[in-house]
């Protein structure tokens, strides 16, 4: 939507004046896209004395407009208009607010006669649109932060100063790697050509702006070859070209990820403006120290309160009330544990005492004996004998080996035959 409107009469408070009619005309037109390419005859050419500036009508068969050249254009002109010389040209629209009537402000103007250029300019256009070199779908991005700048011109001109003045003042931390080339001339689409290349090489460069200054259709036709929109299309990093004026424009222009008027508004594309971060950066600072300046006095506040509490007037005091303290800690801590000491001792020692009562070689050392067979099981009975059996008996002090010679019923006595023969002894 345009960003003025009329305002209906039945909504007025006022009637319009006529500098009000024309400065809303003049808004409306001027608010859209005014730069056209257009084709027309030359009509009632004249030009305004000194001024420079030159005044004519471009016609059709059914319409005309009028027109304007202003001397700095007409200036570099490299024929002569007449009256009913067909031409094409680049003209903005514009409303003459005074007259009350819009003009066309003719940027670049040629003669159709002696234009092959701009036929073979608009040839090679609709035969790579048709490729879809031109595709919004195939732009790349601008990176969001940029450390290497690089820059494919002429260091000779002013594209390459303008460039640095711009990085300097808005990010002074991006490089510029600039590629020399000549920007016009029979090898001009050569040298971009492989500069462009090698830029790809080179894998810190971040983004890359081509261009050059303004100039005739014949100076920028470098940057309407063929190989020159192949190589920007085919590049992995963005292209911003800036070829030229802002009315100039160029096959590199359709061909790169974006296009600036100027060399100037390309850096200012490529680069973010530091001014920015360094005014977010100098507010965090400020946040920083308010904010440590107010914590240190809360926390001087806290050690000032305490300093002057009455319970730290006499620290030497706090100090003896809790070495005395200590003291009678350790010596609960002391008693208590010699007398869980103690407490251990006794029941180990009747645990012993137990435990040695119960000992099988406390048994024997009272003379009993025990009494195994061969496979050293205890013999409790005499149902777990035969005759002629061997036995181990074990006393308090050694062994012995028997052979059972006779046995006597349970609870029976011995008939008065020896029953065990002593076979051999082992002293201890």
């Amino acid at each position: 939507m345009s960003p003025f409107e009329f305002i209906p009469p039945s909504d007025a408070d006022r009637p319009y004046t006529i500098s009000e009619i024309n400065d809303g005309i003049a808004d409306i037109i001027e608010s859209a896209n005014t730069l056209v390419w257009i084709e027309g005859e030359i009509s009632n050419w004249k030009g305004a004395g000194s001024s420079g500036h030159c005044y004519f009508r471009l016609k059709d068969d059914e319409s005309q407009v009028p027109s304007v050249m202003w001397k700095t254009t007409a200036s570099q002109l490299t024929f002569k208009p007449k009256d009913g010389m067909a031409i094409v040209a680049v003209a903005s629209i514009r409303v003459y607010r005074k007259g009350g009537y819009y003009q066309l402000d003719v940027h670049r103007m040629q003669e159709i006669g002696s234009g092959a250029l701009f036929l073979a300019f608009e040839k090679l256009k609709t035969k790579l649109d048709k490729e879809g070199l031109f595709d919004e779908s195939a732009k790349k991005q601008l990176p969001e932060s940029v450390r290497t700048l690089g820059v494919i011109t002429s260091k000779q001109g002013a594209v390459i100063r303008d460039i640095a003045r711009v990085v300097l003042s808005r990010a002074p931390q991006t490089d510029i790697l600039l590629i020399d080339v000549p920007v016009q001339g029979e090898k001009a689409a050569i040298e971009i050509v492989k500069a462009i290349e090698r830029m790809n090489e080179y894998e810190r460069v971040d983004c890359m702006i081509v261009g050059r200054g303004g100039g005739s259709i014949e100076d920028l036709w470098a940057f309407n070859d063929e190989a020159v929109a192949r190589a920007i299309y085919n590049s992995e990093i963005p292209v911003i070209s800036a070829v030229g004026h802002e009315t100039d424009f160029t096959i590199a222009d359709f061909a790169a990820d974006i296009r600036a008027a100027t060399p100037s508004a390309a850096a200012e594309m490529a680069v973010a403006d530091n001014r920015q971060n360094r005014y977010y950066f100098d507010s965090c600072i400020d946040r920083f120290t308010n904010l440590s300046r107010n914590y240190f006095e809360y926390v001087t506040e806290r050690f000032n309160n305490a300093a002057t509490d009455p319970a730290l007037k006499v620290p030497l005091r706090l100090l003896k009330n809790g070495v005395q303290n200590l003291d009678e800690h350790e010596e609960r801590c002391r008693r208590s544990m010699k007398i869980l000491f103690e407490r251990a001792t006794y029941r180990f020692s009747s645990s012993g005492s137990r435990l040695n009562a119960l000992s099988p070689l406390e048994v024997l050392s009272r003379g009993y004996s025990v009494v195994t067979d061969g496979n050293g099981q205890s013999i409790r009975s005499t149902e777990q004998l035969v005759v002629d059996e061997k036995v181990k008996i074990i006393f308090s002090k050694g062994t012995a080996e028997a052979r059972i010679q006779s046995l006597s019923p349970q609870n029976g006595e011995f008939s008065g035959e020896k029953v065990i023969d002593k076979a051999a002894t082992t002293a201890e």
